[in-house]
């Protein structure tokens, strides 16, 4: 145990390496391990470890936002293997293999410190319970993706084994567990860290709150790139919907549409900012990762590289075709730039960053002035409105034509034609056809096609769903240690 408590110490200060400016915390350098819980301070890095963690290429620095997860949906033009589901070709199964590893790896940062938490005296941690219920949080979210990515397709596998549950920070073997079983604990973990965050100062203060606080503990800022109590919210209203509990699904989708003061859909001034518009619609993120090195990251395969692209017929299927479409959506207008090389591509805008050159004291220097922070979306508000769009279809299709209207009309698109408003079948369309349009380069169209077993849909034709296609290979290492 101790052997393992300085090596993931080591990696979590090599992770505080990187910090800036988004959370003043100092690197641990020479930090003994024993005296690093002694303190709040101590734990806040400790959570700063995490985030930085996860926003690792293996992870949602770009495999779980524009990587295989979107490729296997056929949002871009050919890259490898994911493209064919292929998922036995080395080089995804690399892929798949490095997910798993981080995922578990952010996993056990937060273990240490929850272990911490457990032994250390409550009253000296000024902020005990938010520190708590931020970390029970991450650690159930982090295990849904896991479960959403590895685990069984739940219409048909819910008693299936499925993924570990990783609850100790030890390097002791832990059983794989049943879908149904890790459901439980992601829900326990999610109810505790609701309760513990009642009290977030996201609710006085807002997600924007990130310039630091005058005179307020570092746990109280950045709350809008950190797991919040809306995050948790969100997180639970996912959850729901994948169980098919659509009361328990509505009741946290609908506490966060309320808290318009904090939340509001994408507003047209947005778009239409002087200093250019704002393609990551950032008032409507309720949880974000921060990445400082996204530029060299995302930005570079984007950008630089291209290796993420569409054609012009892609964008306008999705975009057009589809759900009621049209060419002045804001989405099909803006988040797509034009490149022309041997031949014409399309790639996606929403992570571009925009700069400034200064040419003072012969010095060249280029200041970033994009409009939004350098952000990963982890759940925005949109697809809160879609979860209760859906929770609200089989008692209320009224409503479910109301809220995806909403939605549609911060999009610049117009009302569904009244004459659906009763209509379940094609506001159930509707509603899938929406997730294509929003969640390009945010990996969450995936998880939907999965929850629901259906054709993934592409302009070539639909492809069959099947488990073979939406059960990603778990590591075989994993399977021969811990599996059955």
């Amino acid at each position: 145990m101790r052997k393992m408590k300085y090596i993931v110490l080591l990696g979590l200060i090599l992770s505080l390496s990187a910090c800036n400016k988004w959370l003043d915390v100092e690197p641990l350098g020479q930090v003994d391990a024993e005296k690093m819980f002694e303190d709040e301070k101590g734990c806040l890095q400790t959570l700063t470890g995490t985030y930085i963690l996860l926003t690792s290429q293996e992870a949602y620095g770009e495999e779980l936002t524009l990587g295989y997860v979107d490729e296997i949906v056929r949002y871009w033009n050919k890259i490898g293997k994911a493209y064919d589901f292929d998922y036995k070709d080395a080089t995804l199964v690399g892929r798949f293999n490095g997910t798993w590893g981080k995922m578990y790896e952010a996993i056990a940062n937060v273990n240490l410190l929850l272990q911490n938490l457990k032994d250390s005296d409550k009253g000296k941690f000024e902020n005990y319970d938010l520190i708590k219920g931020e970390a029970l949080g991450l650690r159930a979210y982090v295990h849904l993706d896991l479960l959403r990515l590895f685990g069984p397709v739940l219409k048909e596998g819910l008693n299936q084994k499925s993924i570990p549950y990783r609850e100790e920070f030890s390097n002791e073997l832990v059983t794989f567990m049943t879908a149904e079983e890790v459901l439980g604990k992601i829900e326990k973990d999610l109810l505790e860290a609701y309760t513990l965050l009642s009290d977030d100062p996201i609710k006085e203060y807002g997600r924007k709150a990130n310039k630091n606080l005058d005179n307020k503990d570092l746990a109280f800022q950045f709350r809008g790139v950190r797991m919040n109590y809306y995050a948790v919210c969100g997180t639970l209203a996912r959850f729901y919907q994948l169980k098919g509990n659509n009361s328990e699904a509505l009741k946290y989708a609908q506490e966060i549409i309320d808290a318009k003061e904090i939340f509001q859909l994408l507003k047209r001034d947005d778009i239409m900012d002087s200093r250019g518009p704002n393609l990551m619609f950032e008032r409507e993120l309720i949880w974000a990762l921060h990445d400082e090195k996204i530029k060299s990251k995302m930005g570079y395969q984007l950008y630089s590289s291209y290796k993420y692209n569409i054609d012009l017929p892609t964008r306008g299927f999705i975009y057009e075709t589809n759900g009621y479409g049209s060419v002045e959506d804001y989405r099909r207008v803006y988040w797509w730039q034009e490149v022309k090389l041997s031949t014409t591509y399309w790639i996606l805008g929403k992570y571009a960053r925009t700069y400034e050159s200064n040419t003072a004291g012969g010095t060249v220097t280029r200041k970033d002035i994009t409009v939004w922070e350098k952000l990963l979306p982890m759940i925005r508000l949109s697809e809160i409105y879609y979860i209760a769009a859906e929770a609200n279809l089989e008692t209320n299709a009224p409503e479910t034509y109301r809220l995806l209207n909403e939605v549609r009309v911060s999009r610049n698109l117009t009302l569904l034609p009244e004459d659906l408003k009763n209509n379940k079948v094609v506001l159930a369309e509707q509603i899938m056809y929406e997730y294509m349009k929003e969640f390009w380069g945010e990996g969450k169209l995936f998880y939907e096609y999965k929850r629901q077993y259906r054709d993934i849909i592409t302009r070539e034709g639909n492809i069959r769903a099947s488990r073979a296609l939406f059960e990603l290979p778990i590591p075989d290492s994993e399977l021969e240690h811990g599996g059955n």
